[in-house]
């Protein structure tokens, strides 16, 4: 099937915008916090789902179990995440949770990531974004394999504001 000229330009449009968004966001989350893109992931899912493990954890940063270790120490040491009670069925696993820091870091991650997204919705008329957001919904699953995929895809996601009713990833199983 032969793609016209204006397909092959709105996809490199569409890649252009999607990087762009990506930049911008690791730029605010390093302005706005100080951290890198992995650490802000990290506080962001223990920040929605407190008591996550590291196992847990790694699969929705994305990152190898030695590589969360480090990153989860680093936290700690930064008075950022809490290494809590011991998780049911694993005695080795313990639980994480943000520290009243961490939690301050959390809300400021979401508010630099909102901040990126605003911007680029400003110059859309209200019903030019409900059609976006019709559009999103059917393009992203398009995007994301089912398994580890969806949670990593997720994982600067603001889950407050996420209706799981309509979340194109979760009926994707």
């Amino acid at each position: 099937m032969a793609t016209d000229k204006e397909t092959l330009r709105l996809e490199n449009l569409f890649g252009a915008m999607s990087l762009a968004l990506v930049d911008k966001m690791e730029k605010a989350f390093a302005d706005e916090t100080g951290f890198g893109p992995s650490a802000i992931a990290a506080v962001i899912q223990i920040g929605s789902e407190p008591g996550l493990t590291i196992e847990t954890l790694r699969r929705m940063i994305a990152l190898s179990h030695s590589a969360t270790v480090r990153l989860v120490d680093q936290l700690v040491a930064s008075d950022l995440v809490l290494r809590a009670g011991v998780v049911e069925g694993d005695k080795r696993a313990r639980s994480l949770q943000l520290t009243e820091a961490g939690q301050v870091l959390f809300n400021k991650s979401l508010a630099a990531r909102r901040a990126v997204i605003e911007r680029a919705f400003k110059g859309l008329k209200p019903e030019e974004t409900e059609q976006l957001g019709r559009l999103v919904e059917k393009l992203l699953p398009a995007l994301v394999d089912i398994g580890d995929d969806q949670d990593v895809v997720c994982r600067v996601c603001d889950q407050g504001v996420c209706d799981q009713d309509r979340c194109p990833i979760a009926f994707m199983s």
